[in-house]
């Protein structure tokens, strides 16, 4: 396998003599206050035990002399790692401070982030930033000190100040010449208070959230990028050439080179492709059919297992003006895009019967508040409960609509579908309308998604060496209701289909844990499992974990492993890596996975493998972070388990049943997350038998 991967990463050098800070016992304005957990190995060198006695906190100028604080010798090669890191942080603020350029802590990892003003981009109501983190660490993939540049995507910031808008409570957050902050935060603390004091309200600039874009009119803009490496790679290197790779910044970072650095072949693994081999139905002489890429696949064999109810009907949910264009819709689900066109109908696609219940059209004519009229419709018509039955909904209104009140309708309409026993598809009508010349891709990723919706196995991991029991555990934050909710997805390694899931609040932790058991002791009432894999949407607490063991113990299983696999959800962007030796794409090999640290990964899954032909349009997926745990102690004795079980979480991002395209995440923690994003939308708890349903896609 060719390939030459490096990391988003830029080697310096440690310093090469001690450095010199002025620290006291006493706040002064200028200083930066040092916890305990960073005092340096030899600060009774400047102060007894008895002044340090039950201090938390001294106070530093760094290396700028100041009057009342006391120098102290810093050895930042062998000791001092978070205090150097403390240091360096502050030159970096100071460093674009004077540049005058907009820097402030990273939300999630409370690196710096350096904003920096896209010259190029135009748009006649705001500005186009870039944002860009540095994070420090030392000797993490390499010998030397590392500063990680990361793209964290794009700001828009208002070209009207503070001044100038009549709207100043849907501000949320803004700019002040290079400082960002919260507008509508309690002013708590004297500095606090002081700060918005000084606030010149004609250089107070807003940041654009949803609240303002609706208020000024501005259309919700939507760009696509073909492929994500190298616009990433792209931002990253001309940000460190015009502001890294100079004179000053020099001072701060002593670069070894200007090269962004090569991860070390004794980090970088492989997982086997055939690891990642799909299994569909089998053809008219009983011969197993596999693949690798279901967009090819799917059409040219039959779905793995049919829907369990022969007798399904479909309908439509619509308003009265989109009529016409319905109708052509359902032409192309029953009969197929037309001849020389890849898409053959839904009955062809996905192996079911194709029936319309026309007498159960339900049309609307109140588009801002359809749900009176739908539920009326509802509870009117007569459902046979013989029959599976799916609506299509056709949604006025996008998934970028900004009003919530709007945006809820879809829920709404699930919800009321789901307590009918109703699957639903909702279509956007305007993406509907758009592409309707040449919908059959859209038409793909709906049948797939129907055949799971109505109980089919579209495909199933062909590659299955052990009996394992796999529990995926995601969450979502409503941004609306600011509240989190977890769910748990049951599946089993052996076929890697969907069980089951719960759905609970993040304070439900004893809840939680009685579901993980629960699947638990229904496993191995039916079969043995050679270890437990929880797939974690975060890293998992003690208070979370200690009841799963009480309940293993219960159950007479302490001694069968248990693994916690913590999966970044969001897509990695503070390391990345990336293949210069695949230059068209940048991307690395599916399957590629490089260690990190003790037990922590970067994990590749796409659509590219090796002496295959790879589709652009499959997308250009970041990798994922995986990190491990267990609360066994010998549980990574075997070196082999940690390819057992990057390859387990590869496997699971093939089982997405919603797009045809590869997935990065796996369904462990994307099926989890799609539940909890929904449930909380719900005005009442689901039933019991819909929760062993993919309702949810």
């Amino acid at each position: 396998m060719q390939e030459q991967i490096k990391f988003n990463i830029l080697n310096f050098n440690w310093p090469r003599k001690l450095l010199t800070f002025y620290v006291s016992l006493k706040q002064s304005k200028e200083c930066q206050t040092i916890y305990y957990t960073k005092f340096p190995a030899n600060i009774t060198e400047v102060f007894t035990n008895e002044e340090l006695e039950e201090k938390e906190e001294i106070y530093t100028t760094f290396t700028t002399p100041s009057e009342g604080f006391k120098p102290l010798k810093i050895d930042c090669n062998n000791y001092n790692k978070n205090l150097y890191k403390q240091f360096l942080n502050a030159q970096i603020k100071q460093h674009f401070d004077s540049l005058n350029i907009i820097n402030c802590k990273n939300k999630v990892l409370k690196d710096r982030q350096v904003w920096v003003l896209d010259k190029e981009a135009y748009h006649k109501d705001y500005h186009y930033y870039d944002k860009f983190s540095l994070k420090i660490q030392f000797a993490e993939v390499s010998d030397y000190p590392e500063l990680v540049v990361s793209f964290d995507g794009t700001t828009k910031i208002l070209k009207k100040s503070l001044q100038e808008i009549d709207n100043a409570h849907l501000v949320t957050k803004a700019i002040f010449r290079t400082q960002v902050f919260y507008y509508q935060t309690e002013r708590e603390t004297p500095q606090q208070e002081e700060f918005y004091n000084s606030l010149i309200l004609d250089e107070v600039f807003p940041i654009l959230n949803r609240d303002l874009q609706k208020a000024f009119n501005i259309p919700y803009e939507r760009k696509k990028t073909k492929n994500r490496y190298s616009k990433y790679l792209n931002k990253i290197s001309n940000f460190t050439k015009e502001y890294l790779f100079t004179e000053d910044f020099q001072h701060i970072c002593d670069f070894r080179n200007q090269q962004f650095i090569d991860a070390p072949l004794n980090r970088i693994g492989h997982i086997d492709k055939d690891k990642g081999l799909l299994e569909y139905g089998k053809d008219p002489q009983g011969n197993k059919q596999i693949g690798l890429t279901p967009k090819l696949e799917l059409n040219r064999y039959r779905p793995y297992l049919r829907p369990k109810n022969p007798s399904t009907e479909f309908f439509f949910i619509y308003h009265k003006d989109h009529q016409p264009i319905i109708k052509k819709l359902w032409s192309y689900l029953k009969n197929g895009t037309g001849q020389g066109t890849y898409y053959h109908g839904l009955e062809a696609y996905i192996d079911i019967k194709v029936n319309s219940a026309f007498h159960n059209f339900i049309e609307f004519s109140n588009k801002e508040n359809p749900i009176p009229e739908i539920m009326q419709k509802l509870e009117e018509l007569q459902w046979d409960k013989n029959i599976a039955y799916l609506a299509f909904y056709i949604s006025p209104y996008t998934r970028f609509e900004s009003n919530p009140q709007l945006k809820n309708i879809y829920y709404q309409v699930k919800e009321l579908c789901l307590n009918e026993d109703i699957m639903t598809q909702a279509i956007d009508f305007e993406d509907l309308q758009k592409n309707i010349g040449n919908y059959q891709w859209h038409l793909n990723n709906i049948s797939l998604a129907i055949h799971a919706k109505l109980g089919g196995k579209p495909w199933k991991l062909a590659v299955t060496e052990k009996k394992e029991l796999v529990i995926g555990v995601g969450a979502f934050t409503n941004q609306d209701h600011k509240h989190r909710y977890v769910a748990s997805a049951f599946s089993f390694q052996n076929n890697g289909i969907f069980n089951n899931f719960q759905c609970f609040s993040k304070t439900e932790t004893t809840q939680l844990a009685g579901s993980i058991i629960k699947a638990i002791r229904t496993f191995f009432n039916q079969s043995e499992a050679d270890k437990i894999v929880i797939h974690f949407y975060k890293e998992m607490s003690k208070k979370e974990m200690e009841p799963i063991l009480i309940g293993m113990h219960r159950l007479n299983l302490e001694n069968k492993p248990i693994y916690i696999l913590n999966i970044n959800k969001t897509e990695t962007k503070d390391i990345i890596a990336y293949d210069t030796d695949f230059q068209e794409s940048l991307m690395p090999y599916s399957g590629t996975f490089i260690r990190l640290g003790m037990l922590k990964f970067l994990l590749f899954n796409n659509g590219r493998f090796e002496d295959e032909k790879f589709y652009p349009s499959d997308g250009f997926p970041f990798p994922v972070k995986v990190s491990m745990s267990s609360p066994n102690e010998d549980a990574f004795e075997d070196d082999n388990i940690i390819t057992e079980l990057l390859t387990q979480v590869f496997q699971f991002s093939r089982l997405y049943w919603k797009s045809l395209k590869p997935q990065n995440v796996p369904i462990t923690i994307k099926y989890p997350e799609m539940v909890a994003q929904m449930l909380p939308r719900f005005k009442s708890d689901i039933k019991e038998e819909a929760k062993s349903k993919l309702w949810f896609l």
